[in-house]
């Protein structure tokens, strides 16, 4: 029960151009498998929602070997790692059909009061159960924070923030953050190139009618790397570092 596994299939709406699994669509299955295993383990949004608090992903860190194929069947296991100060940990791997490993995470967690959505400490019961969860790490570390954007090269795209970009807490969901600096990139780039590791810092909520820069930085000294920050007028929501490599390596 510790370690929970699910099986997948890439459908066509979590595909991307390349007819493979979409990084906002790598996200979704994130979510859903950890939503699942947290209620199986009595730590669901259900039970959190007892006392007014809901859970919030802080931060993901992801290390991609391929993409799968859309149509393709995968499986997704993932599993607590306890806590960390306010954080709770943890981890998933992607595995394709042939058994192979084809995508490794780990992403920390935070307990939010639904009304006056202050940060709260893990629910002690979960502390609890630190010495029962498993040694395994799917990274070699916990997932990390991004240092500051670069003034060089930047540039900004614009959006208001929708009704469907909504989730059941009523703010931005976490995985469209990723649609919106993956719409950053050209179809040409996106067509030559795969993506090789993520790393997200969830700042602060966006909310219905938000108008949200996002800017875009290539990474200083590192080839393939960018940097994007999410900006509500002067104030950051989200960072997100996104390394690619070329395709036909």
């Amino acid at each position: 029960m510790i370690i929970h596994e699910r099986n997948y299939s890439v459908n066509v709406c979590q595909a991307d151009i390349k007819e493979q699994l979409s990084l906002y669509g790598l996200f979704d299955l994130f979510q859903d498998i950890a939503g699942r295993h947290a209620s199986i383990l009595g730590f669901g949004r259900e039970h959190l929602m007892i006392n007014r608090n809901f859970w919030v992903l802080s931060r993901l860190s992801a290390r991609i070997s391929s993409m799968p194929a859309q149509w393709s069947d995968v499986t997704l296991r993932t599993w607590p790692r306890g806590t960390d100060g306010i954080f709770a940990i943890r981890d998933f791997e992607m595995m394709s059909s042939s058994g192979e490993k084809i995508i490794g995470a780990s992403s920390s967690w935070v307990i939010v009061d639904y009304d006056s959505r202050r940060l709260q400490r893990p629910d002690k019961a979960l502390s609890v159960l630190n010495q029962k969860f498993p040694d395994q790490q799917a990274l070699s570390e916990n997932a990390v924070k991004i240092g500051a954007l670069q003034e060089a090269g930047r540039s900004v795209s614009k959006h208001i923030v929708t009704t469907s970009d909504l989730d059941i807490n009523m703010h931005v969901n976490n995985a469209v953050y990723i649609k919106w600096i993956y719409d950053s990139y050209t179809p040409e780039f996106i067509n030559t190139h795969v993506p090789e590791a993520i790393d997200v810092n969830y700042v602060s909520e966006c909310h219905y009618g938000d108008d949200i820069s996002v800017i875009t930085v290539p990474e200083k000294q590192v080839d393939g790397s960018f940097i994007h920050s999410v900006m509500k007028n002067e104030t950051e929501m989200c960072r997100i570092r996104l390394k690619w490599r070329g395709d036909n390596l």
